[in-house]
């Protein structure tokens, strides 16, 4: 029978964990990245039930608990602030923000703060407490969690896109301009308007090509009839000049 199994030599060298004997009531502290491990993965267990008081125990007002507000002064200067961004700006830009890091987001604020624009991040509950009750209420529905805005002056939209575009993270989604809320697209073709001043200019071109196409036109039919009489004149004095000269001639043939 015992040829039957096969059988293993005994190895000359055993390999050991540890030269020394292992110490069970004062074992060697785990490196910094395995403590670590075990730390993160220790269960936490919460007090026992039969140690806790009655009062705890109840669930029935813990819904009406949550539903309780804390007054926050500071809430209430932020709100304040908001609404006099909105009542002191004609322009107002609602940006979504994707992931972006600090580093980058940095240029894109000085930049606007250059060109006397000033960017704002504001969270849902800031708005909404600004905002209630005013002509500025709709804008709640764009508000999900903290938002930015911008706040500036309608002329400098066209700077806005153009300082928009080095930092893609920051999608337009519309604006109020003017106390009109306008959409993206909207806002686009806005920036692309030309200047007061330029508008006025062109304003004053039209205004005068059509005046003096008005007086160019009142003053055709006048000088048609003017041109006409001149030629009249000249038709009726070209025939007296003919007929004097054959009633000379007339006169001098019963004299001779």
């Amino acid at each position: 029978m015992a040829k039957a199994f096969l059988q293993t030599s005994t190895p000359f060298l055993i390999a050991k964990r540890f030269r020394g004997k292992i110490n069970i009531q004062k074992p060697r502290k785990p490196h910094f990245e395995k403590q670590l491990l075990l730390d993160l993965s220790k269960p936490f267990f919460g007090p026992r039930k039969n140690t806790l008081p009655e009062i705890s125990l109840c669930e029935k007002g813990k819904k009406e608990w949550a539903k309780i507000e804390i007054d926050n002064p500071f809430e209430r200067i932020l709100a304040r602030e908001c609404l006099e961004w909105f009542n002191t700006s004609k322009m107002v830009v609602f940006i979504h923000v994707n992931s972006i890091s600090m580093e980058e987001k940095t240029p894109v604020y000085a930049a606007l703060k250059k060109n006397n624009m000033h960017l704002r991040t504001y969270g849902k509950k800031i708005v909404k407490m600004a905002t209630t009750g005013t002509r500025y209420e709709a804008v709640n529905h764009l508000f999900t969690s903290h938002q930015n805005v911008i706040f500036g002056q309608p002329e400098n939209s066209a700077k806005m896109f153009n300082i928009l575009k080095k930092a893609p993270q920051l999608i337009v989604m519309g604006g109020i301009i003017q106390d009109k809320l306008l959409s993206k697209n909207e806002l686009v073709e806005f920036s692309k308007l030309p200047n007061l001043e330029v508008a006025r200019s062109q304003l004053c071109s039209i205004l005068q090509s059509a005046g003096s196409s008005i007086v160019g036109q009142l003053n055709q039919s006048q000088q048609m009839l003017v041109g006409h009489l001149e030629k009249h004149v000249e038709i009726q004095n070209s025939s007296k000049a003919d007929s004097s000269p054959s009633q000379d001639n007339a006169e001098d043939s019963p004299a001779s």
